[in-house]
């Protein structure tokens, strides 16, 4: 607060100088550490930082004009801050730098590293005759290895110009800094870098456009800097890799669970920078409205995004009135219910054909099957027949709806938004379950990041116990083959409805990494469990695995979640205690009351919590489900599930399978005595198919 010496008039310029000392305040933004034995001085201001090591207006809507910084450290060190250097001055153990930052730029991105980097000069250059520096600062010890991911920088801006516009720095620079930190920040023209994964420097980088020049008015609109950024991460993958490459890393970021983007408090710095939220959700709108305005326009947006905001702060708001401006189209339904909504609309689609005008007409009833909200989208209808697909776009915004389709030859199948651009659930169903089979078990886990953490796991049979079982991939093969102790998967990613009504018993190791998330809520898990089939679900992020549905089902409340664990104490005659292999974290506990009496708790946490927490529970529904006395019975255990101790998991499972789901070792089923004699089919895959088929039966 400034009381100024007398009354100034509109108009009348006023300098004002605030003189300053003293040490930063608040811990995690400004820091001064030992690295390697040498001196390290940095900055991250993000969100509220600035306003503890200087003065300033810390609101990012209001940018300053410029920036001028002096710093006057030790002469060892190499200080970098924004924008160009102007000078370095040394004076016996004291050198003073001077940088200068000529664009507008928030508070939360002015920043400074110190130390005795290695410096390495590269270059963009957007023409024969034109360049741009970019300048990398690294430890010592760390420029060989982060050379490689670093010299693709320049590649990576050209590859983000055609989609966002021109780089908005280029009369000064980009570079990185490094400093001790898990992932990057996108100081403007500076990135100070921790973590040298090449999709982190893609984010950061495309945050210069996302963040730097455009910048969210406040944080409630984050999403404005980190969907963007996180969307950017996914355009480099179509640089390299074509729409395929796009297409695998934005379905990483599938969050299907609860959450305004929107943040409602942006005093909450965790809820601010929420990852399945701000960013992972944050780039689907990005995404889906991609599909929704079409390639063409939906680039023109980002252009003009960049041209009439650019040095400014804007809102959700802002940015869709633009969108609207480019597009001419109403998009306030889109952004209402994607950005202050909850959650994702769920599908179900049934459709009957007939003969009509040299073709066929394709009655299609399209349902949205959700409680929380009704969503208006563009939703693309594929009608698949012998002589190939035809896609239909149908603007789907009703609890049900009727739409006719004409195509030339007779259907064979009818799929909703095959191309995965809505964040969506398309609900299938399991009807007419044989379960004529024992166990299916379903592999989460992504083979090259957990290495024998996970075939070390399938090797000690720690997942099915003494069970045989067939075999499911939500993930790739991994490059190296599989375990041996593992048959040859039936099939990848999501598994159909007509697979598991063939398995009395499945087991899902999750793991929410690398997609296997996305797999298991595309599969009809709970319809299987309605059929009579029993599940056994284990997996870290259960918050993320258990939907309200499922969660009602299992008669549960969450009261942690992404907590570590540090014992599993088992609570029923014939489980054992399990161990830790390694780490647990990112893990989900809950009240150990549950709000059935159907439901039994298996194991609990003690450690670390006040009163212990379960970790591990059972619905066993007093009637069965579906077509089964002792079906529809479900099972979660929290946790990674290839860091418990694998002699005590295998124990474990194979109690679950024989004392609660009533599976008899070898696979022969007792809820009706002596198992029928019937025709068995194996599960064939791919279905439908348009082309020849083998079955594989066995007679009685």
């Amino acid at each position: 607060t400034l009381d100024l010496d007398r009354a100034y008039a509109d108009g009348e310029g006023v300098d004002v100088t605030v003189s300053y000392h003293g040490n930063p305040s608040a811990a995690g933004y400004f820091g001064f550490q030992t690295v390697n034995g040498r001196s390290l001085i940095w900055s991250l201001s993000e969100a509220y930082g600035a306003r503890t090591w200087w003065p300033c207006k810390d609101a990012p809507e209001d940018k300053a004009d410029s920036v001028d910084f002096t710093f006057t450290a030790s002469s060892a060190l190499t200080a970098v801050s924004n924008g160009t250097l102007v000078s370095r001055q040394v004076n016996g153990a004291l050198a003073t730098t001077r940088w200068h930052e000529r664009y507008p730029i928030a508070s939360y991105l002015v920043s400074l590293a110190a130390y005795p980097y290695t410096v390495t000069d590269d270059w963009y250059r957007p023409t024969p005759t034109d360049s741009m520096l970019i300048r990398f600062h690294n430890y010592p010890e760390s420029a060989a290895g982060v050379a490689a991911v670093q010299a693709r920088v320049k590649d990576m801006i050209s590859a983000y110009v055609p989609s966002f516009g021109d780089y908005p720095f280029f009369a000064e620079k980009y570079g990185h800094a490094q400093f001790q930190f898990g992932g990057g920040m996108e100081h403007q023209t500076c990135t100070s870098l921790g973590a040298f994964n090449e999709f982190v420097v893609a984010h950061e980088l495309a945050h210069q456009w996302w963040g730097d020049l455009v910048t969210c008015r406040d944080f409630h609109h984050i999403w404005l800097n980190e969907g963007f950024a996180t969307y950017g991460e996914a355009l480099w993958e179509e640089s390299k890799g074509g729409l395929a490459a796009y297409q695998a890393d934005i379905h990483l970021n599938r969050f299907l669970g609860p959450g305004t983007i929107w943040v409602p408090d942006a005093t909450d710095e965790a809820r601010v920078f929420d990852s399945n939220l701000s960013y992972d959700k944050g780039s689907w709108v990005l995404h889906m409205l991609r599909h929704v305005l079409g390639d063409a326009v939906f680039f023109d947006a980002l252009h003009a995004y960049h041209t009439q905001w650019g040095y400014r702060s804007a809102t959700t708001e802002d940015f869709r009135d633009l969108c609207e401006s480019v597009s001419g189209r109403n998009l306030h339904d889109f952004f209402q219910q994607w950005i202050y909504g909850e959650y994702y609309p769920i599908y179900r689609a049934t459709w009957s054909s007939a003969p009509a005008g040299g073709g066929w007409d394709v009655t299609l009833s399209l349902e949205q099957r959700q409680l929380w909200q009704l969503f208006h989208m563009p939703v693309d209808v594929t009608v698949v027949n012998d002589s190939g697909a035809t896609t239909f776009v149908v603007d789907d915004s009703l609890a049900q709806q009727d739409f006719v389709l004409h195509v030339a030859g007779e259907p064979g199948a009818v799929e909703i938004d095959k191309d995965e651009w809505i964040l969506r659930s398309v609900e299938t169903s399991v009807t007419n379950p044989s379960f004529e089979r024992s166990l299916l078990l379903v592999n989460g886990v992504d083979w090259a990041t957990y290495g024998t953490e996970i075939t070390g796991a399938y090797t000690d049979h720690a997942f099915s116990g003494d069970y045989p079982v067939e075999f499911w991939d939500a993930l790739a093969a991994p490059a190296g083959g599989y375990p041996a102790a593992l048959p040859a998967p039936l099939g990848h990613g999501e598994v159909p409805g007509e697979v598991l009504g063939h398995y009395r018993n499945v087991i899902w190791v999750g793991n929410d990494y690398a997609g296997d998330l996305a797999t298991w809520q595309e599969t009809p898990v709970l319809s299987y469990l309605h059929a009579g089939g029993n599940l056994l679900l284990m997996a870290r992020h259960g918050d993320s695995f258990l939907g309200d549905s499922l969660l009602a089902y299992l008669g549960i409340t969450w009261t942690n979640t992404d907590v570590t664990l540090s014992d599993c104490i088992a609570t029923r005659p014939g489980l054992a205690n399990m161990s830790l292999l390694a780490t647990q974290s990112l893990c989900a506990v809950f009240d150990t009351v549950r709000s059935t009496s159907e439901s039994a708790l298996l194991f609990r946490a003690g450690a670390g919590f006040s009163p212990s927490r379960g970790i591990g529970v059972i619905r066993m529904p007093a009637a069965g489900a579906g077509f089964r006395p002792a079906g529809g019975r479900f099972a979660f255990v929290s946790g990674r599930p290839y860091r418990w101790n694998h002699s005590q998991l295998k124990g474990n499972v194979s109690t679950i399978l024989a004392s609660w789901f009533l599976e008899p070792l070898g696979g022969v089923s007792v809820e009706g005595g002596s198992p029928p004699a019937v025709l068995e089919f194996a599960a064939v895959w791919p279905n439908p198919s348009n082309a020849s088929v083998a079955l594989h039966f066995a007679l009685p």
